[in-house]
């Protein structure tokens, strides 16, 4: 089984700032450009890159916090499967900033599926940064139609629960950001 990945960093983003278009292996599982929208990302506030062999996906947020409030950014990755391969979805890593009591919502799917939906409350009076690793292999452990490009989606939502609070999903320096992993295998 192998693995893609599609991480969020600044450093990264800076390396592949000129390779927005991947012109990859047509018998490989590859990344396409993504289309990102919502409260939180709004056109303009977010950048992308692709590497040459589509492989990786560097995706940087301007705009994705709430001070106090509400914001959502929902993400669809095209996804090339290659004849005879079938994509999952492995893990997700979110790194960011959260002061006071907040929440990360966010939730999993190819186009057409189910998958999972996840909430992970934050209390921090003092101010942190935090990381959270969803790891969907135990808790959907599904994979797309055989051998069919699929449009990946993240749906994602942060939101405060007082008014001196604050969440922030961002890649503006090394430690923060999103990291998703995919992989692959033969078709059973």
């Amino acid at each position: 089984m192998k693995k893609l990945t599609l991480v969020t960093s600044a450093l990264l983003t800076a390396i592949l700032s000129q390779a927005n278009v991947a012109t990859a292996n047509q018998d490989a599982v590859y990344f396409q450009a993504p289309a990102i929208a919502g409260s939180g990302c709004p056109a303009d506030t977010t950048d992308f890159a692709i590497t040459p062999d589509g492989q990786t996906l560097t995706i940087l947020f301007d705009a994705y916090s709430a001070d106090p409030g509400n914001k959502t950014c929902n993400i669809a990755v095209p996804v090339h499967v290659p004849n005879g391969f079938q994509v999952s979805l492995v893990t997700a890593d979110y790194r960011g900033f959260v002061e006071g009591r907040a929440d990360l919502r966010r939730s999993y799917f190819f186009a057409g599926e189910v998958g999972p939906s996840l909430v992970t409350p934050f209390n921090a009076a003092s101010g942190r940064e935090y990381t959270e690793r969803d790891s969907l292999t135990t808790s959907s452990h599904t994979f797309a139609r055989c051998g069919q490009d699929v449009n990946l989606r993240i749906q994602s939502r942060i939101m405060t629960k007082t008014n001196n609070s604050s969440i922030s999903v961002d890649s503006l320096d090394l430690n923060n950001g999103m990291v998703f992993q995919l992989q692959y295998q033969r078709c059973q």
